[in-house]
């Protein structure tokens, strides 16, 4: 059975297409489609002939299999800590348009003779739990290019914060909020750093492979490099305290983010540029 899930694991992949957002400029925010999407995060482990090197040989080679049109997003998350609220996996987050769609595709996929060798030559690499998967929720309401493009290379540096409702709040109340962040980060000084963010809304089953971290939800913030996230950390220390109490009312999160270095591995509106690591 871990085999088969392995394998099946390989042929979603390849339909993974889309960016953390839709926008292109600042002008376009009114088009961005902020979700609701539905998403899948597989927990890898690195293997004994992991480098960057034979990842990017790797991922070269997953690129070049056929891609179905179900998937919106593929992305890989390599944590820079080991002490993490979700440990030290590696993640390859899945990104569907709904959860119909991606139970259907898990559902009728097949051990393509393709994806199968792929999965094979690469065991060594990267393995990664397919039965395993965690299912989240996610709106981003911000595009990822609101605050200047992304780097040529892929790569964004991301930190994810592991929250939870209080005082008998709930995803409404949390929904309801984020038009009082979005408006005060799109007032802020931010141009050149790519900044963005989304919440991921809980779904895991009971078969996640990480079903035991307690969490409501979970706050991920994107930018172009820790230096530059670290410009939206220091604004938000300097400017959010009113936007802050209006969340303080709702939820809670743990003191420090799980941090990653990161890489788009495919996008729809760029599908011929693979991510350099």
């Amino acid at each position: 059975m871990k085999k088969i899930y392995q394998i099946l694991f390989c042929f979603l992949l390849i339909g993974s297409l889309l960016s953390c957002s839709s926008g292109t400029d600042s002008d376009s925010v009114q088009a961005q489609d902020q979700g609701p999407f539905y998403v899948e995060f597989v927990s890898c482990t690195k293997g004994n002939e992991f480098s960057k090197s034979n990842l990017s040989n790797m991922i070269s080679e997953w690129r070049s299999l056929p891609k179905s049109s179900d998937l919106r997003g593929s992305y890989l998350y390599d944590p820079i800590e080991e002490q993490n609220a979700f440990g030290p996996s590696m993640w390859w987050e899945l990104e569907w348009s709904s959860k119909d769609s991606a139970d259907k595709e898990w559902q009728d996929s097949s051990q393509d003779e393709a994806f199968a060798k792929w999965s094979e030559k690469y065991q060594d690499v990267m393995s990664c739990n397919g039965e395993g998967r965690n299912a989240w929720d996610i709106v981003v309401p911000i595009s990822s290019t609101f605050f200047g493009e992304a780097n040529e290379s892929g790569y964004f540096y991301s930190q994810y914060w592991t929250c939870s409702y209080k005082n008998d709040a709930g995803r409404k109340e949390l929904e309801d909020f984020l038009p009082l962040h979005t408006a005060k980060v799109e007032s802020s000084e931010l141009q050149g750093t790519g900044y963005h963010y989304g919440v991921y809304f809980d779904r895991r089953s009971l078969d996640a492979s990480h079903a035991d971290v307690q969490a409501n939800l979970v706050w991920g913030e994107w930018a172009t490099s820790q230096e530059t996230m670290e410009v939206q950390n220091q604004n938000f220390n300097d400017n959010f305290q009113d936007v802050f109490e209006e969340f303080d009312k709702i939820g809670s999160c743990l003191e420090e983010p799980d941090t990653f270095n990161s890489w788009v591995l495919y996008s729809s509106s760029d599908p011929d540029t693979g991510p350099q690591f």
